[in-house]
């Protein structure tokens, strides 16, 4: 009797890696027909992604507003607006796919300026439409645009961790090694990654409260504190005002889903789609995925079916997690980390740069 136990277990394991793949996906796309069957508001598919567009920026405004009047704390406008911005950015990424208004371009578009205004510390969608279409394809190698500028590759320490949480220190530490390994691709995308001045504003604007608060905090340790009076005062309130509204959910929401996404993603030595990604679902990632929209649980299910909206990939998660698991697919590979997120867990070494 145990030796038919112990027979069982690697019979999945014995299954080729292209019939798992098959198998997932199979099991996704079913569970997909089944939840659309029975909840049958699901066909109206673009009115959901509308409303939920302008439900999560309505909501941004109307949070900021009641702290402005004074009505709520700052930080449940923080949490709130770093919330509802996390669902825009899975709006902009099913978009990105084409899920929602594909025989409408203009209203695309639309959506693409509204997703983008309410975060605008990130590049604008056309661009990223182009890498993020090219990560697909490129998942893991050194032409992932994409995910080597959020740190995916990198050995960890204090450049990985500037590199996931500055977008100036990305263009810095990754631009350079990013240019010289995806010149070619990078020659190939059409759309300019600076579209206006909205992203450089939010730069501005974030910068200039980091380097004010953190003046103001040394001259406090000094037993010198600032008096602000007039212009000044009005300035640094201004500011203190849109990070609260804007500028910190912005940036809480951009560093959880980097973290997590750079990590997530395997890089390196990845040779199928079914070794691209692993599924982190541990509980001490919990404060993290709170900003992301439960992205390194769920994922791993959108590469394997891209034409899914994300909040049918949230519902049918429970169901599909276990069968990424029965064929192989990691769980919490944490380790992955300290091997600059190789695949393979036996490696002679790991190159110092990614």
């Amino acid at each position: 009797m145990s030796s038919l136990v112990l027979d069982r277990k690697p019979a999945a394991n014995r299954i080729p890696e292209k019939e798992k793949t098959k198998r997932i996906i199979k099991w996704i796309r079913y569970s997909d027909a089944k939840l659309r069957k029975r909840f049958s508001f699901l066909k109206y598919q673009n009115a959901i992604g509308f409303g939920i567009t302008m439900g999560s920026a309505g909501g941004m405004i109307l949070l900021g507003t009641l702290y402005v009047l004074d009505l709520i704390p700052f930080w449940a406008c923080i949490i709130g607006n770093g919330i509802l911005a996390s669902f825009l950015h899975e709006m902009e990424h099913d978009l990105i796919h084409s899920i929602y208004f594909k025989e409408s371009p203009k209203m695309q578009n639309f959506l693409f300026w509204m997703v983008w205004l309410f975060r605008a510390n990130t590049v604008n969608p056309w661009f990223r439409k182009e890498i993020h279409l090219l990560h697909h394809k490129l998942s893991g190698n050194k032409e992932d645009i994409e995910e080597r500028f959020i740190s995916n590759g990198m050995p960890w320490g204090l450049r990985r961790i500037l590199v996931m949480v500055d977008p100036i220190m990305a263009v810095v530490l990754q631009g350079p090694k990013i240019r010289k390994d995806a010149i070619y691709y990078l020659r190939k995308i059409k759309s300019s990654p600076i579209k206006g001045p909205y992203r450089a504003t939010y730069l501005l604007l974030w910068y200039s409260f980091l380097g004010w608060g953190l003046f103001s905090l040394v001259n406090l340790a000094l037993g010198n504190p600032i008096q602000e009076t007039g212009i000044a005062a009005s300035i640094h309130h201004f500011l203190n005002t849109a990070a609260v509204v804007y500028l910190i959910p912005c940036w809480l929401r951009q560093s959880a889903i980097q973290i997590v996404s750079s990590n997530m993603h395997y890089y390196g030595d990845v040779k199928s789609l079914y070794q691209q990604t692993q599924v982190l679902d541990s509980w001490w990632i919990l404060p993290l995925h709170l900003f992301c929209f439960n992205f390194g649980a769920t994922h791993g299910i959108h590469h394997f079916v891209v034409t899914q909206p994300f909040y049918l990939r949230q519902a049918v998660a429970p169901r599909v997690r276990p069968i990424l698991k029965k064929y192989g697919i990691r769980f919490n590979d944490f380790e992955s980390m300290t091997r600059a997120n190789r695949y393979e867990k036996e490696i002679e070494s790991i190159p110092a740069t990614a």
